[in-house]
């Protein structure tokens, strides 16, 4: 009988708070999806213009990531520049200053080693690993950061840097999601640029004609 009675006992329903996990997780995928299907929208919209791809990328990394602030970097020369901005809360940008495209900036490091940067918090590290993103960093009271490199066939562009007041990782989802997005922003450069070049050539061709 004792046996019997085990035999039919029934696992207990799963608690509440595990269901709603499972459908937070499965809205964020739903969210991730259609956020990468409006950076596309945005692409084929501007195929001559990266400038509204770029903000689209900053906007929805913030946002699907949950952090403040968003900015994308490209490299120029030696330097790194601000591109496009996004803050959750509206208000107007920090004043970004330029960067070298060198090691000791977060932005740099990333374009250069074309590799993700990821810290729970970087303010200890300024001094020793980041001394030429301080100012920036100071100013923009970052603790958490991501800065993830804008890649195509190879090469980097520049990079999308995310950053929160408090310390803390980034989920591993989110990294990815940015990661996605980086390589989208990446190809929608590599076309501008392709389309700029074609055009300048077909230009000369017509004046020497």
């Amino acid at each position: 009988p004792a046996a019997k009675r085990l035999g039919t006992r029934r696992s207990p329903p799963p608690a509440a708070s595990d269901a709603r996990a499972v459908e937070a997780r499965l809205a964020d995928a739903v969210a991730q999806q259609a956020a990468t299907a409006e950076i596309l929208r945005v692409m084929s919209a501007s195929p001559t213009d990266v400038q509204p791809t770029l903000d689209a990328v900053a906007e929805r990394a913030a946002s699907l990531c949950r952090a403040p602030f968003a900015r994308v970097f490209l490299a120029e020369g030696d330097l790194m520049r601000q591109l496009a901005h996004y803050s959750a809360d509206g208000q107007a940008a920090t004043p970004a200053h330029a960067v070298p495209l060198k090691r000791t900036s977060i932005s740099g490091r990333a374009t250069l080693d074309r590799a993700t940067i990821h810290h729970a918090d970087v303010a200890p590290m300024l001094e020793t690993e980041y001394p030429d993103a301080r100012e920036n960093v100071s100013a923009a009271g970052c603790r958490a950061v991501l800065a993830v490199p804008l890649m195509h066939k190879g090469e980097a562009y520049g990079a999308i840097f995310l950053w929160r007041c408090e310390a803390g990782l980034f989920a591993p989802d989110q990294v990815a999601l940015v990661e996605t997005f980086a390589t989208q922003a990446a190809i929608a450069i590599a076309h501008v640029r392709l389309f700029r070049t074609t055009r300048e050539a077909l230009e000369q061709q017509t004046a020497t004609s």
